[in-house]
């Protein structure tokens, strides 16, 4: 399986529509087996999925998403769990021992069980 992951500094980038930086994992039998870093040319959304489908990526692990990359991803059958902050290796071990979602790697007010922001009513008060 191969696993990309948004990378910053280190870490998880806050929003991947944004990101330039990629590390691609190929991960068997709970390890990864190679590794490597791949950067963008440019920010635009069809590029980045493009990026995506040529390394053959099955999952993005990654911060915040927009809407419309969101789509974008969805409709060509890249799964992702979004909304996941912390240092790359602590999520890659995550990932691999099968830890997430968790609640310790989640953006600030972003896990609902199932790290989902949970939506507001036109008032402004969280739904249930």
């Amino acid at each position: 399986m191969k696993v990309a992951l948004a990378v910053w500094n280190g870490r998880i980038s806050p929003v991947f529509d944004v990101s330039r930086q990629l590390q691609i994992m190929d991960v068997e039998d709970g390890r990864v087996i190679n590794c490597v870093t791949v950067h963008f040319a440019n920010d635009h959304p069809v590029h980045k999925v493009q990026r995506l489908l040529d390394m053959e990526v099955d999952i993005l692990l990654c911060g915040a998403v927009s809407r419309q990359m969101a789509a974008i991803l969805d409709s060509y059958g890249i799964r992702r769990q979004d909304f996941i902050a912390g240092d790359i290796r602590e999520v890659v071990d995550a990932y691999i021992r099968g830890a997430l979602p968790s609640a310790e790697m989640s953006m600030p007010g972003c896990f609902s069980g199932r790290n989902r922001r949970r939506a507001k009513n036109r008032k402004g008060k969280r739904q249930k």
